[in-house]
């Protein structure tokens, strides 16, 4: 009979070989020096009928292993499909493409404009790329022109978008929005898609990307934008604020003062009155005094004065971007009949079909409640002192 103290250690041994077999590779593994890395990518229409343009923002690593030191490169390919260019690529750069750390997707408007998904498909249905990619609308000529911003000199701009997009929250002038959310909201009830636009702009004599606005979405054709200021507050009515800055100068005949944002919560509950279904928007953001560009006296008088100040400026401007958003594209990019939806499902049954139409006559009831929690530990001005 077998002893059992030795036929438990040979189990153990057996486990233990077929765990290591487990960790020696990975079934699709490849050699780095057999791969290009994908940074970025643009899209754009192509020069012939149906064709599409696509550009890629490859990692270049021929600098070595100082990471401050790496470059980037691009190639321009055209083909009728996605799939079709990204194999073509292949004869391009003389080696397969590692897409698991591209970091963003622009769109050209004209690409954007005429339906995102069928050039964005491709990228959702492969298994070789990532869900975290996050895409943009170009707010130039083309896609291509953003991501050459730069030359072939210095890190990846494709790094540099996503550090940007990263940041969001200290801006609060642009969403964020992956592909696969961007993807679920093309076919999600009540909520319309919207997302970032990317621009060149000048600095100090170079061209630099920069992001600020959004491309509002009818499913998943783009109709028209937003500036950076109207999105900040689709972005209060979205729940999606968590910081930024919020400017009070000469507004009411309020004092040259910057409030930032430390929290910022809105509720939005939709009720029915008299058989007709409203949404009741409430905010409440917490703020501080960042800046006074003048000599203030910070008394609590002042302080409530300033907190009604702010919240008239948010309610308007909340106002505002509802009438865009209602009477330009009859896009609720809000989400008011998500919330609809699932809180009175029979009631949305009846909305559901015609949302478009119903959403543009919504009415929309909006309030603000702003509280400042401090004026920083400074409370006079900055300011030289008169001589004598």
């Amino acid at each position: 009979m077998p002893n059992p103290s030795r036929v438990k250690r040979l189990a153990v041994v057996a486990c233990s070989s077929l765990i290591l077999l487990s960790l020696t590779g990975c079934w699709n593994y490849r050699e780095v020096d057999k791969v290009i890395t994908v940074a970025g990518i643009a899209i754009d229409k192509g020069k012939e009928e149906g064709e599409i343009r696509l550009t890629i923002e490859m990692v270049d690593g021929s600098g070595g292993e100082d990471l401050m030191h790496i470059g980037s490169k691009r190639v321009t390919l055209s083909g009728s499909t996605m799939f079709e260019i990204v194999r073509n690529m292949i004869t391009e750069t003389g080696m397969r493409l590692y897409w698991a750390h591209a970091k963003s997707i622009i769109l050209s408007e004209e690409i954007a404009r005429e339906g995102a998904s069928k050039v964005l498909d491709w990228y959702v249905r492969d298994t070789e790329t990532r869900a975290d990619i996050r895409v943009l609308v170009s707010g130039e000529k083309t896609a291509e022109e953003v991501l050459r911003t730069g030359g072939d000199s210095g890190g990846p701009l494709s790094f540099k978008i996503d550090e940007i997009l990263k940041n969001e929250h200290s801006v609060s002038n642009f969403p964020v929005m992956e592909i696969f959310d961007f993807a679920d909201t093309i076919n999600t009830t009540g909520l319309s898609s919207i997302l970032p636009m990317i621009y060149v702009k000048g600095s100090d004599g170079k061209q630099v990307a920069s992001i600020g606005g959004l491309a509002v979405f009818d499913k998943d054709k783009m109709l028209g934008t937003m500036d950076a200021n109207q999105t900040k507050y689709v972005l209060f009515l979205r729940d999606e604020i968590k910081g930024g800055i919020l400017p009070l100068g000469g507004y009411r005949r309020s004092p040259s003062i910057s409030l930032e944002i430390f929290k910022s919560k809105t509720k939005v509950e939709p009720v029915l009155v008299n058989g007709q279904v409203e949404i009741r928007v409430k905010t409440h953001t917490v703020v501080s005094v960042d800046e006074a560009q003048e000599n203030i006296n910070f008394s609590s008088k002042w302080l409530a004065d300033t907190e009604k100040i702010a919240e008239d400026l948010l309610v308007k401007e909340m106002e505002s971007v509802i009438g865009i958003a209602q009477q330009r594209y009859q896009q609720d990019i809000f989400g008011f009949g998500n919330r609809i939806h699932k809180k009175m499902p029979k009631v949305w049954k009846s909305l559901e079909k015609d949302w478009d139409e119903h959403f543009s006559k919504l009415k929309v009831t909006v309030e603000a409640d702003v509280e400042i929690k401090n004026t920083a530990s400074v409370k006079k001005l900055i300011q030289p002192e008169e001589e004598d």
